[in-house]
């Protein structure tokens, strides 16, 4: 038999409440205590979905599994039992209900046909049969006594829940770099200095044997005059100058040549970010109930 503790213990921890097999069959609602013993005696489910009643099962036979609490039932007997109004109080007929549901007690037609057999007389005495009668009226003591009406365990205390938000950290991968190097072609324009020879010719006049560009102070040398006449009979001769006249042409070559290095590295940056969620939670008022 789980004692009251264990049961508190177990509400306060979050216990579920489990079949037979094991499975889970929901979360423990209330816990219903004896009127007259102060012992555990029922402890509701909700197997049902949200707005629906609660299912009521008995603690008779049931055992602790860890922090939940076993019960000897099928999930399907429990989830078809009979839904009662959670107004915080069993009364013995809705416990008397729930106890022939579950087989802790004797079907009325049985109890009838006990009835009817005493009456009749099957008996070989009146004796006997006043015995049987008053077996029969200590049995249904034993059975109004056994039925008498529960109440939800701590009347004047609720426990109540509510969620919060369990922020924390997790990595993730956002990117990946790679570095790539890509040829790539491009129209380059620039201005170069070009030089180049031409051809001047510039001529002196002479008069009188003078040059213009002389001061007229001197005259021609021999030597000079020998050269003049020189010249001048060659040029009578046809003799051709040549010339070779010179320029500047733009030559491009390309050279490779580095421009920068690239290095990428990694950093850690913490920035403040907000987060918020919704989070559900209970809300305990007072209700009065006419009895």
């Amino acid at each position: 038999m789980i004692t009251l503790e264990q049961m508190k213990d177990a509400m306060n921890a979050g216990a579920n409440v489990l079949s037979e097999d094991g499975a889970v069959l929901g979360p423990m609602g209330q816990l219903y205590v004896d009127d007259a013993t102060g012992e555990p005696s029922w402890v509701t489910v909700a197997t049902h979905t949200m707005g629906n009643p609660e299912s009521f099962a008995p603690l008779r036979g049931a055992a602790l599994a860890g922090r939940d609490v076993r019960l000897p039932y099928t999930h399907a007997k429990v989830y078809d039992s009979p839904k009662m109004s959670l107004d915080g109080h069993l009364s013995p007929e809705e416990e008397q209900h729930l106890l022939r549901y579950y087989g802790l007690m004797a079907p009325k037609d049985d109890a009838g046909t006990d009835q009817a057999a005493a009456t009749a007389g099957i008996a070989d005495s009146g004796r006997t049969a006043d015995s049987d009668r008053a077996d029969t009226d200590r049995s249904r003591d034993t059975d109004r006594t056994r039925t008498q009406s529960s109440r939800p365990e701590g009347d004047y205390s609720m426990t109540r829940s509510e969620e919060q938000l369990r922020v924390g950290t997790e990595i993730r991968e956002t990117e990946r770099v790679r570095l790539v190097k890509r040829v790539v072609t491009e129209d380059v324009t620039m201005t170069v200095q070009i030089r180049r020879e031409e051809l001047v010719v510039e001529r002196v006049p002479v008069k009188d044997g003078v040059p213009f560009y002389d001061d007229g102070q001197n005259s021609y040398t021999e030597a000079e005059r020998e050269r003049l006449y020189s010249a001048v009979e060659t040029a009578f001769n046809g003799d051709t100058v040549e010339v070779v006249l010179y320029e500047e042409k733009p030559r491009v070559e390309m050279d490779v040549v580095p421009i920068e290095r690239v290095r990428v590295r990694r950093e850690a940056r913490t920035h403040d970010e907000v987060v918020s969620g919704q989070v559900r939670k209970e809300v305990i008022e007072t209700e009065r109930v006419e009895l």
